[in-house]
């Protein structure tokens, strides 16, 4: 099949939705699928290179207004690209992109993977709400990666019937054992001790806040991975809690053995986020994929439910440091209870997550997909909205 992919960005720009869209291009690329990704730059000019099979088309960005980018080139070349392709298949949220999608022929089937609803531009989603649901309304199908997209989106409820399930998979190969990144696990578990694990951007809704607090109820260090515009503030809190050799800011860590080290040599992994802006947490699948335990919060979003509360992972009420460092207490005080919920979390991955299953349903729902909507057009029936 011809596909086209619409994004927002795509690799190397890092994020949780670019990594989903990164795995499933290449999985489909790798099927034997012609598989084309069209999104924004991060910068004002056309760019266009091959990846791992996935032909990358990046549109000079001109400015960015409410937290979208201004890209005057899309639409013509998504109009361009749609041409002879067997599917367009839209990330969301997106509204330029979904805006522009509104102006392909009806005879281009078109999907959407409904990675959250509109949470920050509320003001945004005010305004855009009426095009936002004719977009719905124009789509043949919307996949969800758990039954929360649908139960907690504002939208999805009056679509229900053109959902279907599809769960975020990641590739696993690079978190199997090594001797290198087993070296580095016993060189982080000598230097730290047992430790605790947070991997992200370092951004408010993440509730690292609520993280550091937590540590002035256990002695076991935190790792905190990843970098982000909370990086200055958080360092204060930290100090002003007394918590400097305690809590330790790694920053990016871009060394393939080094990150998997930290999977690998670590207690728990704690996802303690406070919005749903936090709409799956893939970072929980590399825990589970590691055999490790997840401390996670209830958020109304997919992130509870990646897991399976009291079997994989500990879940807590959002912003109660109490409440999280009574969960990592557990676990730390626990090794029974960390390999059980480990062990148990390995298999739950195996059996949901994996990324080859993701590819073979994301495969078979295009092929049902389209031979509906040709059946469709050929007896000139109306779809039903």
């Amino acid at each position: 099949m011809k596909i086209l992919h619409v994004a927002k960005y795509y690799y190397p720009y890092a994020g949780g939705m670019e990594s989903v869209v990164k795995d499933l291009c290449e999985g489909l690329a790798q099927k034997g699928h012609d598989v084309t990704v069209i999104c924004s730059n991060d910068k004002s000019t056309n760019e266009e290179e091959f990846i791992n099979g996935v032909k990358v088309i990046r549109i000079a960005r001109t400015g960015i207004i409410f937290g979208q980018n201004i890209n005057p080139g899309f639409l013509p070349r998504l109009l361009a690209l749609s041409k002879g392709k067997d599917l367009v298949h839209v990330h969301c949220p997106n509204p330029q992109a979904e805006t522009y999608c509104l102006s392909l022929p009806k005879e281009t089937p078109l999907v959407a993977t409904y990675h959250s609803d509109i949470v920050r531009q509320r003001i945004l989603l005010k305004l855009y709400q009426p095009v936002f649901k004719k977009f719905l309304n124009r789509l043949q199908k919307i996949y969800v990666p758990t039954e929360n997209h649908i139960i907690y989106s504002q939208f999805l409820p009056d679509f229900r019937e053109k959902c279907e399930l599809i769960p975020f998979g990641i590739k696993e190969d690079f978190l199997k054992t090594t001797n290198e990144n087993l070296k580095w696990a016993q060189d982080l578990r000598r230097e730290h001790g047992p430790y605790a694990l947070f991997v992200g951007r370092l951004v408010g809704y993440k509730g690292i806040n609520f993280l550091i607090e937590a540590a002035k109820n256990f002695k076991q260090k935190v790792l905190i991975v990843g970098a982000g515009p909370e990086k200055i503030n958080l360092e204060k809190k930290i100090k002003k809690l007394g918590l400097e050799g305690q809590v330790e800011l790694l920053g990016k860590v871009v060394d393939p053995a080094q990150f998997v080290g930290l999977f690998h040599g670590c207690e728990m992994l704690v996802l303690p986020s406070i919005t749903p802006n936090e709409n799956f947490g893939v970072v929980q699948l590399e825990a589970m994929a590691c055999s490790k335990p997840v401390v996670t919060t209830n958020i109304k979003s997919g992130v509870p439910v990646v897991g399976e509360k009291g079997k994989t992972c500990l879940i807590v009420e959002p912003c109660d440091s109490n409440q999280l460092a009574n969960a990592m207490n557990m676990i730390f005080n626990n090794p029974e209870l960390k390999s059980v919920l480990g062990k148990a979390g390995r298999k739950r991955f195996e059996t949901h997550y994996m990324w080859k299953d993701m590819i073979n349903l994301q495969t078979e729902s295009y092929r049902k997909t389209t031979e509906i909507h040709e059946i469709i057009a050929k007896h000139g029936l109306k779809k039903a909205s």
